[in-house]
């Protein structure tokens, strides 16, 4: 079949369109090639916190719970470009002998908060200094002391590990009671720019765990495509514009690089409006690739990603091409924009009185998906 001018402009678009989306992905790689040998040394990466064979304690698990929730930063990204801030360490200001967390726990704790901020795509710092308490016990009486006992001392420690910012945090446990304290600073004004304190009850025999996302999504969904058979007494044509997509997919996170994940994807296909002239009923198998983005206001997630499938009917197979962004919302939803490519063919669709034994199937339309993870 010939394809016109129009037709061979759209794909010379979409091809375009995805040509830009893989470049775009390339963009985290040759950032993180800026940073230098010092920045190296001293700064914190996802991969260096991700979480070891410890079995965290319950106490962990109360604050693990209290930092995955969605209220706990709100507006922090925002006061760290007002103030042009890029880099920032973490600073215990807490005393072990007034709490009942013991090191492993604090430890824990500091990596999930260094985690936690460079998921918000802020530059964490190694600051051996920030974490080390001195006790002295002079006439009986015990005292601790902080490396940086003055603003000019923690100035001083900012400069030698080239940070913009500290986030002095504590976090302890009295009868049941879980206090988190958050506070940043500018290291150079030694304003506060942001601060945070949250106390949480729990019983101590409170059944507490991991929560976790399960890999598996279901997801309902419209394409736009068009299927067409011709009336052969009137010579015109009955159109479906629209096809219903219901699937399950899996998710999984790529091992090569954090900023990109994939899935695969299974969807039942099948038109709803003139089904006694034109029905067509199959499915598509699709495999993404999605590119991970910076999170907007904490709140809502874009993913731009690529999947190629293959479309399959009653006599027909071809193959599919989306193209979109994937927009992640709380509460595992998410909602999916895009564009789909399948090559126009005829599919036989056998005999019926008056009507072409064949449908016209295929083009270049919209797809609209909802999912919920399980």
């Amino acid at each position: 079949m010939t394809r016109s001018f129009f037709d061979i402009k759209k794909s010379f678009f979409l091809y375009l369109f995805s040509f830009c989306i893989i470049s775009i992905a390339y963009i985290p790689f040759s950032n993180s090639a800026e940073i230098t040998d010092n920045d190296e040394q001293s700064e914190i990466t996802h991969q260096a916190l991700t979480p070891s064979n410890i079995t965290p304690s319950q106490s962990y698990l109360v604050f693990l719970n209290i930092f995955d929730r969605k209220d706990i930063w709100g507006e922090l990204p925002w006061e760290l470009s007002d103030q042009n801030i890029r880099t920032v360490a973490l600073y215990h200001t807490g005393d072990r002998l007034q709490h009942q967390l013991d090191k492993t726990t604090l430890s824990l704790i500091e990596n999930k908060l260094s985690l936690s901020l460079i998921d918000n795509d802020i530059r964490v710092k190694t600051c051996v200094q920030c974490s080390k308490t001195y006790i002295t016990v002079k006439n009986g009486s015990v005292r601790v002391k902080h490396s940086a006992e003055t603003n000019k001392e923690l100035q001083t420690m900012a400069k030698d590990i080239r940070a913009n910012a500290f986030l002095m945090w504590d976090a302890s446990v009295h009868d049941d009671v879980y206090d988190l304290q958050l506070k940043l600073v500018n290291a150079k004004t030694m304003d506060v720019i942001w601060a945070k304190n949250i106390s949480e009850t729990v019983e101590i025999n409170s059944d507490i765990g991991f929560s976790k996302k399960s890999d598996w999504a279901v997801t309902l969904g419209v394409w736009g495509l068009e299927a067409k058979r011709l009336n052969t007494s009137t010579g015109k044509a009955t159109i479906v514009d629209k096809f219903t997509t219901i699937g399950v997919r899996n998710n999984k996170s790529s091992g090569f690089t954090p900023y990109l994940d994939y899935a695969i994807i299974f969807d039942a296909i099948t038109n709803l409006e003139n089904r006694d002239i034109i029905n067509l009923a199959g499915v598509n198998i699709e495999g993404r690739i999605l590119l991970l983005m910076p999170d907007w206001n904490q709140k809502i997630k874009f993913k731009p990603y690529i999947g190629i499938g293959q479309i399959l009917f009653k006599n027909y197979h071809a193959v599919a091409f989306r193209v979109g962004t994937e927009i992640s919302f709380p509460d595992n939803g998410s909602l999916e924009l895009g564009i789909i490519s399948v090559p126009k063919h005829n599919i036989d669709a056998g005999s019926k009185s008056g009507y072409a034994s064949e449908i016209t199937f295929g083009g270049i339309s919209f797809d609209i998906t909802l999912s919920f993870r399980l």
